[in-house]
């Protein structure tokens, strides 16, 4: 397998939120504003197949572009990934601590990437960094998401507003993206 692949389930969760959030017509605009390529790449998307870190990024940016909403397009990109995935606990949720979410986030990175590492460091009763090194290709799009998912991941389970501050980032030649990580109480 090439170096820096993700798992499928990354795309189809973007690809998912623009047609349920804004139809299937706005979702073939974004696929017909991708590459040749790319098209091609995501006509044989599958949850658990690999594919490249630059097809997420693509994806991301054809969507911040079809619906000409920036950056924050990005974020709620990344919160609506967080979504889906903390949506799986059902009634369960509140009882998923953020802090045991957030380090097997870290600890589960090699499951769903094939290149990088994450840490993630508890430092309070609602505060912590989760980190993330040693990615081979950088994008500040993936930034941008990555910092949504996390705020959407946290707010779900704890009930209460996030705050998620990127403090480094590798796009920026420092050696990791660190996202402070902050919430409220219930």
């Amino acid at each position: 397998m090439p170096p820096g692949q993700l798992k499928g389930q990354l795309l189809q969760s973007r690809l998912e939120y623009v047609r349920a959030q804004h139809g299937t017509a706005v979702l073939e605009r974004v696929l017909q504003a991708l590459p040749d390529e790319e098209r091609a790449r995501l006509g044989a998307l599958s949850r658990d197949g690999w594919f490249p870190f630059r097809s997420l990024t693509l994806v991301d940016r054809a969507i911040a572009d079809t619906l000409g909403q920036g950056d924050r397009i990005v974020v709620d990109l990344g919160r609506a990934s967080a979504r889906d995935r903390t949506e799986l606990l059902g009634e369960h949720v509140a009882l998923v601590s953020v802090h045991g979410f957030l380090s097997r986030l870290a600890e589960e990175h090699r499951r769903f990437h094939t290149f990088g590492r994450a840490e993630y460091l508890r430092l309070g009763f609602r505060h912590g960094q989760i980190a993330f090194f040693e990615y081979p290709e950088t994008d500040p799009v993936y930034c941008l998401s990555g910092s949504g998912y996390i705020m959407g991941a946290v707010e779900q389970l704890s009930g209460a507003a996030a705050r998620v501050e990127e403090l480094t980032c590798q796009c920026k030649g420092e050696p990791a993206c660190r996202y402070d990580v902050r919430w409220e109480e219930r």
